[in-house]
């Protein structure tokens, strides 16, 4: 009977290791920042911010003095160029996301991972189940490959 219970609880055990070590994390956060994709992201929203800072104050300076009708045509400029990169900014993050999660599924398949959480979401994990460097290693050579950010 101990034989017994003691298989029965060897097999609990060694299940339950396995199962542990099917679940990591990565951080989103160092991905956004660090990656080759994330890196041209934000080049890309940084440069579009500047040619859109850089025509206002084009036409700002064609105004005269006093012209309260340019001055407001202006402003209604300076708004829709702010939505329009506003609108950008959501295409960009969700084309970048949408690489981020393809990646990360075939990054999981490729290691047999059950459940890959973010980091921000773990209250306490072992050092060794964040595999943010992994992924990030993974993400760029993915990212060489494939289609650049629109």
């Amino acid at each position: 009977m101990k034989k017994v219970l003691l298989s029965v609880l060897l097999l609990m055990f060694t299940v339950s290791l396995s199962f542990a070590q099917q679940i990591v994390f990565i951080d989103i956060k160092t991905i956004v920042e660090k990656s080759e994709a994330g890196k041209q992201a934000q080049a890309i929203l940084e440069k579009e911010a500047k040619e859109a800072q850089k025509f206002i104050e084009t036409k700002a300076k064609l105004i005269k003095q006093g012209d309260m009708k340019a001055q407001q045509e202006l402003q209604q400029l300076a708004q829709q160029k702010q939505q329009e990169l506003v609108k950008r900014r959501q295409e960009i993050i969700q084309d970048f996301m949408g690489k981020v999660e393809e990646a990360l599924n075939k990054f999981a398949k490729k290691n047999n991972f059950l459940l890959v959480l973010d980091k921000q979401a773990v209250l306490y994990g072992k050092p060794e189940l964040d595999k943010t460097d992994e992924f990030l290693k993974f993400f760029n050579e993915e990212y060489k490959k494939g289609k650049k950010l629109k």
